[in-house]
């Protein structure tokens, strides 16, 4: 046995080997988001308008009805 192989199987019996890390490549990137975004899209309606988040204080962005509540509350006299 090779003093390297035998390095290995030290190593591999105390637990240390290292693992190779992970590389995301656009083509895995891309694949995660299909993988989500083919789950059903009446799920994802839901959590947009439920997590959104942005400055809008209500309305329609691609389809989806969104508001900010935290606007609304704040200039909720302020609107008509």
């Amino acid at each position: 046995m090779s003093k390297k192989a035998l390095q290995q199987l030290v190593q591999q019996m105390q637990g240390k080997k290292k693992k190779k890390p992970v590389v995301k490549t656009a083509r895995t990137t891309a694949l995660e988001g299909r993988k989500h975004f083919s789950s059903g899209g009446d799920s994802m309606i839901k959590q947009a308008q439920s997590d959104y988040n942005g400055s809008y204080i209500s309305g329609d962005l691609g389809g989806v009805k969104v508001g900010n509540k935290s606007y609304a509350k704040y200039y909720k006299g302020m609107l008509s």
